[in-house]
């Protein structure tokens, strides 16, 4: 028996492993397909309410049968799966456009179907279009499609924009975005019906493009192709496929309506055939054909009366020619009442389907919907129904009328269930969110409960933790008994340790005696209860002798009868915090270079002082003189090395008198409180006197003097910015005067400040209003008597200020710096002057031009002369450039550069005023000029005898030894030309000749001018 069943055993254990077996062979047989395709591109494949469909989903899944493949599904966008088709990764994408570069990639099967590009536009688009005339508007695709391919090759536009998808193309092109939308119509209409854009985007063009779609295969399994062919014969002999396409595209396939006729056409070769075989061969398959096509007819009758599908067909003339029975029973009107009348004259049909009409009269105007979704009353039932309607045209033959077609689909169902299903997910989110509630009350009352047994565990251990682990010292005063207990920490803050013996003397004396007071008056309130907490900064004296900074905070307890018993509290160490504020403070009011107070300094301080009663005192506004050519020619280094010196100076002269702040740059403020006026032109006097000593700087002697303006209060101003305003008018008063000189502040001064202030203002917008001119005067050349040049001068007339003198505002736009654009407009005008001349054939002269040391010292001064010479074509020997002998020797150094520069472009360099300054013969050697121009000084005061120690003739002798030409200015009498003749000058200028004249002057007097001997 023990062996039967061992036997039986053994049986069946190989009977189970041959069953696993088998089981294991039968699924090792069913092959896995990788189907990997985008869910973007409706109706073909798309994701509606979380759910994946569409006409390219279904249909795999009816192709692949579960007994020969496993169906394996992901989705990703268009890119990723058509690269994860060509890499392998996937089997097949799905349908998609046959394109010849694709074929390249991967394998295709049989062609499907055939799609269609179509061109749509916004409602506000009107007019016919071409494809020719697409690249005239902004074209949108979607990127990556085969719709973007046929948009560059064939379509010719190669400027668009592309989207991500199909669906925000179209969503761009409603914003206005775009123009025009270039794309699949059966995926663009689907989308108009399904955003309900139907009345906002319209087809404008449509059948373009066709193309194949068919599968496609990676190359690496090519055995899907032969299987995928065989398929799709199957299902389309079945009418799977054709029941799949109606669901989706509410029309007949084309293979569908090629079967048809295909049919049609074999039935008219038969007959072609019969009329050659036999006439009763003929008749009888006419006989046949009748019937045959009669039962189609029937066939369709039946169909299109037995399908959930509404259809009303009229003609051009609104004249309705099939009213179905699906539409009979929702409107209540039958077919007889509605065929072969037109809509517009049938009351009863105009009400019922009073929605409907307007879409048949746009159809009757070539505008079809798709899938256009309207709520159409059910007289049958007595309630609305949902439907996606349709319209079309059927082309009428041989003369036939146009028949347009109504289709609609009843939807009611499917938004049922899509209605039942949203109000699913709102039922599971409310319940969701109320669990998600419930657990985080659950999770909060844990953790208050874990919170509670942690608080009664360290409630404890809290003051020793406070006091051992805080970075503050505690302190504890106990008011009744006079006890006193510090933490360790307190100690160590103090740098004691520990085993450090600290007598109770020295406690008392820690806090410093300066604060000792203001802790008192804290604890004195905090024990009345006036503050609820005490804080105080005091300084405690530490082990090393030094005392630090403290923030001390405590509170007081009270007992029963509102007495304070107790106090706690803590030192934290603010030493570092309070030092860095005073550095803070000291940043805030005192200036970084000199270490001087600065102007907010000054300003509290003068507020206290006006609001002191019978204060008086005066204010000192003090400036270095030409500071700003020493910053321009020697840098700014040194010009801040200078002003520390300057302020050292200052404050050994002042001492104790008064108080020194610095303004920024060479400005400083002297405040002298409770003074007199005699007191203080003392101390004005003692610093001029204290300037005349030069500053070693570099092992250089530096000579600079200083300008100061003094003005007293209450006598000059009522406020602080009154009193330094006036302080400073009277330093300009200083510089006008001559520099190096002190002023006490006359109202008389505001007036010409004022004036100045004025005058600048009408100044800067001068050059902007055109109110410059410039005259010309001429030179004329000793020798021959002929006119060699002209010197420009520039005039101002300012519709304001009426005619100004070039004395009275040259000043002010060197001191304003507006003389550097000033200066180059007459640069510019004066050369193009002269090339004018030149041009219009009054011949070559030479022209002067003055330029200021301001403009000298511009870094771009030698471009901007030879840019300007570019541009108005004047050859560079004929500007000559004319600078003073002061200004040139005030900054020889970084000017003869320049000057040596201009003079090696072929720029005539000249000297003017010579005489008048205190240039040495060994620096004059060392200039770059060619021209030097005795001051007209020499001219006027001639001397009674002419002989040979003339000034004039000294001059031109030194000229003539420097190989230069010598000009004699302001010739304005007939003993002056006759001095300088014989002075043996090369050039005259002045009255004499010719007062200077504006361009339209010159050019007349160059017409009547006759040479004359001199």
């Amino acid at each position: 028996m023990k062996r039967v069943r061992m036997l039986l055993i053994a049986g069946m254990l190989v009977f189970s492993i041959m069953a696993g077996l088998g089981a294991a062979t039968v699924e090792a047989e069913r092959k896995v397909v990788r189907y990997q395709t985008e869910l973007d591109y409706p109706p073909y494949k798309f994701s509606q309410n979380g759910f994946e469909m569409g006409f390219d989903l279904e249909l795999t899944h009816l192709i692949f049968k579960e007994r020969d493949y496993t169906l394996f599904y992901s989705a990703s966008d268009w890119k990723e799966a058509y690269q994860a088709l060509v890499g392998g990764s996937a089997d097949t994408a799905g349908l998609m456009a046959v394109q010849e570069n694709r074929k390249q990639d991967i394998l295709f099967s049989k062609p499907i179907m055939q799609t269609y590009i179509g061109v749509y536009a916004g409602e506000s688009f009107q007019g016919r279009l071409g494809t020719d005339q697409l690249n005239q508007y902004t074209v949108g695709v979607g990127a990556g499609q085969y719709s973007e391919e046929i948009l560059q090759s064939e379509a010719g536009v190669t400027s668009y924009r592309t989207y991500p998808t199909v669906e925000a193309a179209l969503m761009a092109l409603n914003r206005g975005e775009i123009d025009l939308l270039f794309e699949n119509e059966n995926v663009v209409d689907y989308l108009i019906v399904k955003r309900e854009m139907t009345g906002e985007v319209h087809k404008v063009l449509e059948d373009l493009y066709p193309r194949d779609v068919a599968y496609g295969v990676s190359k690496k399994t090519p055995e899907l192709v032969d299987y995928i062919n065989g398929r799709m014969d199957e299902l389309k002999r079945s009418g799977v496929y054709e029941e799949l396409y109606l669901k989706y595209f509410f029309t007949h396939s084309e293979s569908f309506s090629n079967a048809m006729r295909n049919r049609l056409i074999l039935v008219v070769g038969l007959l072609v055939g019969g009329v050659a075989a036999s006439y009763w061969l003929i008749r009888v398959y006419i006989i046949r054909l009748r019937r045959t096509i009669h039962g189609e007819r029937g066939f369709s009758k039946e169909v299109l009366d037995h399908t959930n599908l509404f259809i009303w067909a009229v003609q051009s003339d609104r004249t309705t020619v099939r009213f179905n029975r699906y539409a009979e029973w929702i409107t209540g009107i039958r077919e007889g009442e509605a065929v072969g009348r037109s809509y517009m004259e049938h009351l009863l049909l105009q009400h019922a389907c009073r929605e409907l009409i307007p879409l048949l009269d746009e159809a009757l105007s070539h505008r079809f919907v798709d899938n256009r979704e309207l709520n159409l009353f059910c007289a049958n039932q007595g309630k609305a129904k949902a439907f996606l309607f349709r319209t079309a045209v059927i082309p009428g033959l041989q003369g036939d009328p146009d028949v347009f077609i109504m289709t609609g689909v009843d939807i009611e169902e499917r938004k049922q269930f899509e209605n039942k299903l949203h109000q699913s997910y709102q039922e599971l989110e409310s319940a969701n969110l109320e669990l998600t509630a419930t657990q985080e009350e659950l999770k909060e009352n844990y953790d208050k409960l874990l919170e509670n047994q942690e608080r009664l565990r360290r409630s404890e251990e809290r003051y020793r933790l406070v006091a051992d682990a805080s970075n503050g010292g505690i302190w504890e005063l106990d008011l009744e008994r006079n006890r006193r207990y510090y933490s360790p920490r307190w100690f160590e803050l103090l740098g004691y340790s520990q085993e450090d013996p600290i007598s109770t003397q020295r406690l008392e004396q820690v806090i410093h005696p300066d604060d000792t007071p203001k802790i008192q008056q804290e604890i004195t309130a905090l024990q009345a209860g006036e503050k609820e907490v005490f804080e105080c900064e005091y300084r405690l004296l530490c082990k090393d002798g030094e005392y630090r900074w403290f923030l001390g905070r405590g509170k007081a307890l009270f007992n029963e009868q509102g007495r304070a018993y107790r106090m706690v509290g803590s030192n934290i160490e603010v030493h570092q915090l309070r030092m860095y504020q005073q550095r803070m403070r000291h940043l805030a009011y005192y200036d970084t270079l000199s270490d001087l107070p600065n102007r907010l300094y000054l300003l509290e301080e003068m507020d206290a002082l006006v609001s002191r009663a019978n204060a008086k005192a005066a204010l000192f506004f003090v400036d270095t003189d030409n500071f700003k050519y020493i910053n321009d020619t020697l840098g700014h280094k040194f010009g801040d090395r200078l002003l520390m010196q300057a302020s050292s100076r200052l404050t050994s002269l002042i001492e104790d008198t008064g108080m020194l702040f610095r303004l920024g740059g060479d400005e400083f403020v002297i405040l002298l409180k409770d003074v007199e006026r005699e007191q203080a032109t003392a101390l004005a006097d003692k610093l001029l006197q204290g300037f005349r000593e030069p500053f070693r700087i570099d092992d250089s002697d530096l000579f600079v003097s200083v300008s100061i303006g003094i003005s007293f209060y209450p006598q000059d101003g009522r406020t602080p910015e009154e009193i330094l305003k006036n302080a400073d008018v009277a330093m300009y008063a200083a510089k006008e005067a001559g520099k190096g000189k002190y002023v006490v502040f006359d109202p008389v001064f505001l007036q010409a400040f004022n004036e100045r202030v004025h005058l600048e203002k009408n100044l800067r917008q001068a050059l902007t209003r055109g109110e410059f001119t410039i005259h010309y005067q001429p030179q004329l050349g000793v020798r021959d008597g002929h006119i060699c040049g002209f010197e420009a001068l520039i005039r101002w007339n300012s519709p304001e200020l009426g005619y100004v003198s070039p004395l009275s505002f040259i000043k002010i736009a060197e001191d304003s710096r507006l003389i550097v654009p000033i200066g180059e407009w007459v640069l510019e005008e004066s050369c193009a002057f002269a090339k004018r001349l030149e041009d219009d054939g009054f011949g070559m002269y030479k022209i002067a031009v003055n330029i200021s040391v301001v403009q000298l010292l511009e870094e771009d001064f030698v471009s901007k002369v030879l840019r300007i010479l570019q541009q108005t074509g004047l050859a560079p020997e004929c500007l000559e450039l004319e600078i003073t002998e002061s200004m040139i020797m005030e900054t020889v150094d970084s000017l003869v550069p320049k000057l040596n520069e201009l003079k090696a472009f072929g720029i005539q360099i000249a000297l003017d005023d010579f005489g008048t300054g205190y240039s040495s013969l060994g620096s004059l050697k060392q200039m770059p000029i060619t021209t030097l121009k005795v001051d007209r000084t020499f001219i006027e005061h001639l001397p009674e005898q002419d002989d040979s120690r003339s000034l004039a003739k000294a001059i031109v002798l030194i000229g003539r030894k420097m190989g230069l030409q010598v000009v004699a200015e302001g010739v304005e009498t007939e003993q002056q030309m006759q001095h300088v003749r014989r002075a043996k000058c090369d050039i005259i200028q002045g009255y004499y000749i010719s007062k200077p004249l504006p361009e339209a002057g010159i050019r007349e007097l160059l017409r009547s001018y006759r040479p004359q001997m001199i």
